[in-house]
C-alpha cells in the first residue's frame, strides 16, 4: 500500500515531537546563582520560543538592575526574532557584553513599557552578561523584565541554556517554553526564598484546568507591549509568548500577534475576554479575532469599542487579530517611455555580494536590544 511509508513518516514525525523533553533547574534561587534550562530531543528545524521574565519589587522612582550573566545559547536560531520588554519603568537602558565588546542602548518608556524586537539568525555561543537597568516609575511598586527568543533551532538535539541571575534580591523568575506551538515547561520558582510574586504553583509541561474563584477576583493580565489583554476569573497568572504567524488564511493576514497564552491547557471558567488594541490606521473592514487550531485559524465572535477588537474564550490557546489582506491598486501611468539602449556595451561593474550572516558585534546588540511580552497585572 503506498499511503503506507507516508503514514510510518509522519507517525514518526509526531513521535519524535512529543518526545521533547524540556526541564529547568533549581526550585528556588539566589542573587549570584545559576539558573539550567536542559532541552532533550528537540528535533531539528523545529519553531523554538523561550521565554524568561523576572518580576521584582522596587521603591518608586528609584533605580533598578537585573542581569543575566555568562548566558549560554547551545545551538542557533534561524528566521528568528528577539524581544526585550521592560514594564512599570520611565527610563531604560540595555547592556550586552561579549568579550571587550560592549553596546548600549537608551530609551524612554511609553505608558509605563518599553519594547523592542529585532529580527536576525540568532547563532550559539556564550555572552558576559545581558544587563537591564533604569528608573521604576513614580507610582511603580514592581518592574518586570522580558527576554524573548523565537525562531527555527539548528544544532544539537540534546543541550542546555544556562544563566547567572544577579541584581535580583527578591522577587520571581518564569521560563516559558513553545515547541512546535506544543508548551513544553512553564515554571515560575522564587528569588531570595520569597514567594513567587503572582501566585500559583511552579508547573512544567502542560497544565490542568483551573477552578474559577469568586467572581470579585476577576483579572487583567497585559502583554509586555501592551497590545493584547485577558481579562478572567482564576487562580495563577497568564502570559503572552509571541509565535511565528504560519498557516494564515489565504486573503487575510496579521494585524497583532499571534500570541500563545501560557500556561497552555487551560481552561477559563467563567469564560474569559480576550481584547487586542487596533494599531492606528488600520481599516476596522473584516476585523477579527482568531484561534489557531492545527493548522486552520478560526474566526471568533468579535466586538469593537473604543479602538479595540475583544472576543470571549473558553481556554488558552493561540489567538491573533486578522484582518483581510487587501493590496492597494498601484496606478499605471499612461505615458510610455522609450529607453534607447546603445550597440555598444558598457565593461559590466562587479557589485560585491551582500554580506547576510551577522558579525559577533552585531549578534550581540541584536540579542541586547531584542527580547518580549512582559506580564502586567492590574486588579
Amino acid at each position: 500500500m503506498k499511503t503506507l511509508p507516508l503514514l510510518i513518516f509522519l507517525l514518526l514525525i509526531v513521535a519524535s515531537a512529543a518526545a521533547v523533553t524540556i526541564t529547568e533547574r533549581p526550585d528556588t534561587i539566589g542573587n549570584g546563582q545559576p539558573m539550567y534550562i536542559t532541552i532533550q530531543d528537540l528535533p531539528e528545524s523545529a519553531s523554538f520560543s523561550l521565554l524568561v521574565e523576572s518580576s521584582s519589587v522596587v521603591e518608586p522612582g528609584s533605580e533598578f538592575r537585573f542581569q543575566m550573566s555568562q548566558f549560554v545559547m547551545p545551538f542557533s536560531l534561524r528566521k528568528s526574532s528577539v524581544t526585550a520588554t521592560l514594564s512599570g519603568t520611565s527610563q531604560n537602558t540595555l547592556e550586552v557584553m561579549k568579550e571587550s565588546t560592549i553596546v548600549t542602548v537608551s530609551g524612554k518608556s511609553v505608558d509605563g513599557h518599553f519594547s523592542t524586537t529585532k529580527t536576525y539568525d540568532i547563532t550559539r555561543g556564550t555572552y558576559d552578561y545581558f544587563r537591564l537597568s533604569g528608573t521604576s516609575l513614580p507610582t511603580s511598586r514592581s518592574i518586570s523584565a522580558q527576554l524573548q527568543v523565537t525562531g527555527t533551532k539548528q544544532g544539537p538535539d540534546d543541550s542546555e541554556i544556562s544563566f547567572v541571575v544577579e541584581g535580583l534580591t527578591t522577587g520571581s523568575i518564569t521560563t516559558a517554553v513553545v515547541v512546535d506551538g506544543r508548551q513544553v515547561l512553564y515554571k515560575t520558582i522564587p528569588v531570595g526564598g520569597s514567594p513567587p510574586s503572582r501566585g500559583g504553583p511552579s508547573t512544567s509541561g502542560s497544565s490542568p484546568s483551573t477552578t474559577a474563584p469568586p467572581p470579585e477576583q476577576w483579572t487583567t493580565f497585559t502583554s509586555a507591549d501592551g497590545q493584547v489583554s485577558i481579562t478572567l476569573s482564576q487562580a495563577g497568572s497568564v502570559g503572552f509568548l509571541i509565535v511565528p504567524a504560519d498557516h494564515v488564511t489565504p486573503g487575510m493576514k496579521v494585524i497583532s500577534g499571534p500570541y500563545s497564552l501560557v500556561p497552555q491547557n487551560t481552561t477559563y471558567l467563567p469564560k474569559a475576554t480576550l481584547q487586542f488594541q487596533i494599531p492606528p490606521g488600520t481599516h476596522l473592514g473584516g476585523l477579527a479575532v482568531a484561534s489557531l487550531t492545527g493548522d486552520t485559524w478560526t474566526p471568533l465572535g468579535s466586538k469593537f469599542e473604543n479602538s479595540t477588537m475583544s472576543a470571549t474564550i473558553g481556554s488558552s490557546g493561540t489567538y491573533a487579530l486578522l484582518g483581510p489582506d487587501a493590496t492597494p491598486a498601484t496606478t499605471v501611468p499612461t505615458t510610455t517611455i522609450t529607453t534607447t539602449v546603445p550597440t555598444t556595451t558598457a565593461p559590466s561593474t562587479t557589485v560585491p555580494p551582500t554580506k547576510t550572516g551577522l558579525e559577533p558585534f552585531t549578534l550581540i546588540f541584536a540579542i541586547g536590544t531584542g527580547c518580549a511580552v512582559m506580564l502586567v497585572k492590574k486588579r
